[in-house]
């Protein structure tokens, strides 16, 4: 067997193996960071002006701050860079059939904001797929624009709006949403009854829908063109292009991020006092660091020893919006008054601990699914309102094998 292996595409179709790894490792990174955000927002306690976490050990510290450092920011600019990519596979799969892309494009936009803003109001107020939606339509815009121009719009739009980073902020960290929101307030809301939880939930989703759209919205739009231009290029697909470009998006990467993350994390631990660049540095060198995450797992993906554990992503990557929901209900089941209200119970590292079972349970349960089904629940919809037609819900039974005719001896 050779050092490298080629993914094969999905069975479903002109799906890419690659594409899905990538995708069930974003919903890890995801799942990780939106715990502990959440659970530190449910947990805050002293006064609006002045919110301090409820578990504030050496051990809780530690955990937040290697989230910040090393998650935030990061894996919703990779799931942004693979919509983009997926957008170019949606309108390869139109002219296919020999229809105009841009029909099918709008009509699975609307399906997914319809989606989003029932998931942004009633389970996690930090939706993405309202934005997604919203951005998808500039995507269409943009569909035709040439390869560099799109590079340089994106290069642009994320380095113009990195200014904002740069300001002084008086909390670094997940508590400086205290700034927009009266985090202990919060916290007593979300971890009360069921009826406290929905009114805190449903209250606050369009205030947080906006912030969402603020903070993130520039930047998923040039991560989205860059995917764009990627998928255009099939750079995803071919070995010797990905080895080409992956060496150099890790030293690049990690050489700048690492650095400004370990400086970040000494902050958050309280063992220096940095200046205020170091906050603006973070935030610029967030997309090296995901180019170097999305490199090392597609190194992983094609080296021999390493494919089949990389290989166990790609069944929770091809339900990525099931999976998405799938997060939040759990978050909201076990941390907040719809369920068992322990966000003031959970400490940072176990949070961490039912995080990483919630993922597992996702690996296999997708797996399973997908031996029985086509699609994941969610992506069943929105296939639904992109083709105007219902798909097959389950997949059609395998021919049983013929048997061998018995005859007697005598």
């Amino acid at each position: 067997m050779t050092a490298e292996t080629r993914l094969p595409a999905s069975a479903s179709g002109p799906r890419i193996a690659e594409v899905d790894i990538l995708r069930g490792f974003a919903l890890f990174g995801i799942l990780i960071t939106n715990a502990i955000v959440a659970t530190t927002l449910w947990s805050a306690t002293g006064t609006r002006a002045d919110p301090v976490p409820l578990f504030d050990g050496t051990v809780d510290q530690a955990v937040r701050a290697t989230v910040d450092a090393l998650f935030t920011g990061r894996f919703y600019l990779l799931f942004a860079f693979l919509f983009g990519y997926s957008f170019t596979l949606q309108i390869a799969a139109a002219q296919r059939a020999g229809v105009t892309p841009t029909r099918r494009l709008l009509r699975r936009c609307a399906a997914l904001l319809a989606i989003g803003l029932a998931h942004v109001w009633f389970l996690w107020i930090g939706d993405i797929l309202t934005l997604y939606a919203v951005l998808c339509l500039a995507l269409i815009a943009l569909r035709k624009v040439k390869a560099r121009a799109a590079i340089s719009t994106a290069i642009a739009l994320y380095t113009v709006w990195s200014v904002w980073a740069f300001l002084p902020a008086d909390e670094p960290g997940i508590l400086g949403l205290g700034a927009f929101l009266d985090l202990p307030k919060m916290s007593a809301d979300y971890t009360g009854s069921f009826a406290d939880t929905f009114a805190a939930q449903t209250a606050t989703a369009p205030w947080f829908l906006l912030l969402i759209w603020f903070g993130q919205g520039v930047p998923s739009l040039a991560m989205f063109l860059l995917g764009m231009t990627a998928g255009n290029r099939k750079l995803l697909e071919d070995p010797a292009t990905v080895r080409r470009w992956s060496s150099r998006a890790m030293l690049i990467g990690f050489g700048l991020g690492l650095p400004v993350s370990a400086m970040t994390f000494a902050e958050l631990m309280g063992w220096w006092n940095p200046p205020g660049i170091v906050h603006g540095l973070q935030y610029c060198v967030a997309p090296a660091m995901t180019f170097a995450y999305l490199a090392v797992v597609l190194r992983l993906a094609r080296w021999s020893r390493t494919a089949g554990i990389t290989a166990l992503l790609a069944p929770a990557g091809r339900m990525a919006a099931t999976n998405y929901i799938g997060q939040s209900v759990v978050l909201m089941l076990v941390y907040t008054g719809y369920g068992l209200a322990l966000a003031r119970t959970v400490p940072p590292l176990a949070v961490l601990g039912i995080g990483l079972v919630t993922f597992a349970v996702q690996l296999v349960v997708s797996l399973w699914w997908l031996r029985r089904h086509p699609f994941g629940p969610v992506e069943w919809l929105l296939r639904a309102a992109t083709y105007l037609e219902w798909p097959a819900w389950r997949r059609p039974a395998e021919p049983a094998a013929a048997q061998p005719v018995r005859t007697e001896a005598g």
